[in-house]
């Protein structure tokens, strides 16, 4: 049985590491094969099934793809809202949809909205009818950055868009959930607090703000606010102890029922508690999973089946890939995962020996897990976000306890207090929130210690992965090589972080959606073309491109920021760039940047070519126009200029202009890239930076022609269709410049490019986006 369940969990895990969805013509040959197989090996069988079973999930997500007919057009959903909503402008909700336009689907979609001027209170559990304009789920893709896309896939979101404004969108049904009025009657008793207490009640996150966020993962608490395993624990052990304490006392003043097995009854009442307590957390993945593994341990508890931890830890994980195979491609499984098996070997490599309860046992089991959690975690922690936090182990041996046996239980019993009595319950709550005032405090002064947290670069997983099981190996019992051998293992590791001087160079035209940011990289100093856009909501390119792929490159300061003109989508992010990191030098078209200027930084030639004057022209045509250049390679980046910018350029500089890369005038627009520009700039690499199925179809198919006849050997990229695009200029016995895009070459794989890898799936090819 063990070995069955591991090669169904390898045999799934496997689609992980596929860069394409297998069509189902494969998947059906696969099964052919697992049909002739499952008798005579039947783990090699198992393993195929995990692998028919994942290609069968992927294919399902694309036949509930909307087709051509629904995207980028008006039309009418009615269904459910599931997420719960904090009012405020811009709201963004699921919808689970059950009609699209007045036809009933078969099987439901879920789309993601935004609303900026919604018409009533939404609240979770309205079933609603509107009128939007949606787009396949799409999101930026670069180094370092939030996978959006894949985020939505694993959350199965088909689609996203937005609500148009309309009197004929409707309330249909005005049920609210329960969920939803915990929210609401929190939020009405006006606690300083109240953001952490909605996290630690209800699970419901949308409060937090980027440094709510930056703190819990210095201090290494997000687990904690976190709904999951450890407070499912919580809850069970409390409705089992007190239970069962209640029902022996009935039990044992009537003889009738003295054949009542009283922990039978108490492990009933607690699967039944944690599962009230798993809808009010909203039934998150998390909890899900806690909730499986404890039905499972209860289950054979129950029919006195002696099973091994590893069987059913290995049976939890098979159920859970059946039942929510999406949720493998989101990174809370795997550090959900990762937890689970640490605690597990923590307990085989130090079992707790004592019968009985003790005190000092459970302090000790309690300090060891911790102990092992923070140390063996840490690789994992490192790579996900990129940082090594040193003080993680010590505050959890505080927090857990203080979250666990103290804050979780009272906002339980203030939950319940809620729909009996306000004024209790409001009186609890404020004990909560004066014990959250002075750990919040706390918190923030230990993580403002300079020695706290490192930032760390970007290192791959599989170097992780070797350090991992070094440290595994090491806490082992016995080797059959000498354990002082497993340095070996870490070498790896410390090679990324030592650093070497080098002649080549980065360019990295960076995703940031209808806009334009170019880094520059060189023995870990960079500069900076443009920055892209910042948005009315706050979302903006610099925390969620910029920031992140300098993080995961081990760059701390920028040498030079240059600003081509001030539009948005060129500058908007900068105040938020020069706030977050060190920048040297700022040069706009307003100052410096201008026709004239040279500059040497690392043997690399930087000249800016135009404006001479940006005053005389609009912005765009004052855009700065620069080109870096070493002995062998060259790169222009033209801003937003249109052609009568050009041709000035192409009767000034001539065949000066001649470039490997050029980053295309203007995103693509036809106003741009003139014949005769293309001519003279003869580039073997062209990018055009815009957004994914924007407005103004850029870039436009004219421009893109005039490109493709210009020469045949032209490639050019779209940085809405590939992300970003790095070029690597090598010096060698030969120049060469190394090209990678993130979607196809850095992360290719198929669950992060739905739902364009549909077309590569036999039956739903016909599927155009």
């Amino acid at each position: 049985m063990t070995g069955k369940l591991f090669t169904f969990i390898a045999g799934s895990f496997s689609c992980l590491f596929w860069s394409n969805l297998p069509s189902i013509f494969t998947a059906c040959c696969i099964f052919v094969i697992f049909c002739f197989t499952a008798n005579k090996y039947p783990r090699f069988s198992c393993f195929i099934i995990g692998i028919v079973w994942m290609a069968s999930v992927g294919h399902w997500q694309c036949s509930l793809q909307l087709s051509s007919s629904e995207i980028s057009q008006q039309i009418r959903v009615t269904g459910q809202i599931t997420s719960l909503i904090h009012e405020k402008n811009n709201l963004r909700f699921n919808l689970n949809v059950t009609h699209i336009d007045q036809n009933k689907l078969l099987f439901k979609r879920i789309i993601r909205l935004s609303w900026q001027q919604p018409l009533w209170q939404l609240a979770q559990g309205q079933e609603v009818s509107l009128l939007v304009k949606l787009k396949p789920s799409h999101g930026l893709a670069n180094e370092g950055g939030f996978n959006y896309q894949q985020w939505l896939f694993s959350e199965g979101i088909q689609a996203t868009g937005y609500v148009k404004a309309s009197d004929s969108n409707l309330l249909v049904v005005k049920n609210i959930s329960i969920r939803q009025m915990v929210l609401d009657k929190i939020l009405q008793l006006n606690l300083t607090e109240e953001k952490w207490i909605i996290a630690l009640t209800i699970g419901y996150r949308g409060l937090l703000e980027v440094n709510d966020w930056a703190l819990v993962q210095k201090t290494g608490i997000a687990h904690l606010i976190a709904i999951s395993g450890l407070h499912l624990a919580l809850v069970a052990s409390l409705s089992y102890f007190i239970l069962t304490i209640i029902f022996g006392l009935l039990i044992s003043r009537f003889f009738f029922l003295h054949k009542i097995n009283v922990h039978t009854i108490g492990i009933f009442c607690s699967l039944f508690s944690t599962f009230m307590y798993s809808a009010l957390a909203g039934f998150g993945l998390p909890t899900l999973r806690a909730w499986i593994m404890l039905l499972l341990f209860s289950y054979f508890f129950l029919l006195n089946k002696n099973l091994s931890s590893i069987k059913v830890l290995l049976m939890g994980i098979s159920c859970f890939i059946l039942l929510f195979p999406l949720s493998l491609f989101g990174a809370s499984f795997w550090l959900s995962f990762s937890a689970v098996i640490i605690i597990w070997f923590v307990f085989w490599r130090w079992p707790v020996t004592t019968n009985g309860f003790s005190l000092t046992t459970a302090i000790t089991s309690m300090l060891r897990i911790q102990l092992g959690l923070s140390l063996l975690m840490l690789p994992i922690v490192a790579w996900q976000f990129a940082y090594i936090s040193f003080i993680s182990a010590l505050i959890n041996l505080f927090a857990v306890p203080i979250v666990t046996l103290l804050i979780v239980p009272l906002c339980l019993l203030a939950v319940i207090c809620l729909f009996i009595n306000v004024a209790v319950s409001t009186f609890i709550f404020e004990i909560i929130n004066l014990v959250l005032q002075k750990s919040i405090i706390f918190l923030q002064h230990v993580g403002n210690l300079t020695w706290a947290v490192i930032d760390i670069s970007a290192v791959p997983i599989f170097v992780w992965g070797f350090s991992i099981l070094a440290l595994l190996l090491l806490l082992a019992p016995k080797l059959f090589v000498r354990k002082t051998y497993l340095v070996l293992l870490v070498m790896p590791l410390f090679s990324y972080f030592l650093s070497s001087q080098s002649e080549d160079w980065q360019i990295n035209v960076l995703d940031v959606g209808q806009g334009v940011s170019v880094l520059l990289t060189k023995n870990e100093r960079a500069l900076l073309y443009d920055v892209g856009a910042r948005y009315p909501s706050g979302f903006n390119m610099a925390d969620s491109v910029i920031l992140p792929i300098l993080k995961a490159k081990g760059i701390n300061n920028i040498d030079i920021v240059f600003i081509s003109h001030g539009d948005n989508d060129h500058a908007g992010s900068l105040k938020v760039l020069q706030d977050k990191i060190s920048i040297t030098e700022t040069i706009t078209n307003q100052d410096s940047c201008r026709k004239g200027y040279l500059k040497k930084w690392q043997d690399l030639n930087i000249q800016v070519l135009w404006p001479e004057n940006p005053s005389g022209f609009s912005d765009n045509n004052g855009s700065c126009v620069i080109k870096f250049s070493d002995a062998d390679f060259s790169v222009l980046l033209t801003g937003d200029i249109d052609k009568s910018i050009e041709g000035h350029l192409v009767d000034v500089y001539g065949d000066k202009l001649k470039a490997n890369i050029l980053l295309a005038p203007h995103h693509g627009s036809n106003t741009s890239s003139s014949k005769e520009f293309i001519k003279m700039v003869k580039p073997e690499h062209v990018i055009f930076s815009q957004g994914f199925m924007n407005r103004w179809r850029f870039p436009r198919s004219e421009v893109v022609t005039r490109y493709s006849l210009a020469g045949p050997n032209i490639m050019q990229y779209s940085t809405s269709e590939v992300g970003q695009v790095r070029f690597t200029f090598k010096h060698g016995s030969q120049p060469l410049v190394d090209v990678l895009t993130f979607r196809t070459d850095l992360y290719p794989y198929w669950y992060a490019n739905m739902p364009t890898c549909c077309s590569n799936g036999g039956l739903f090819s016909q599927i155009s986006y």
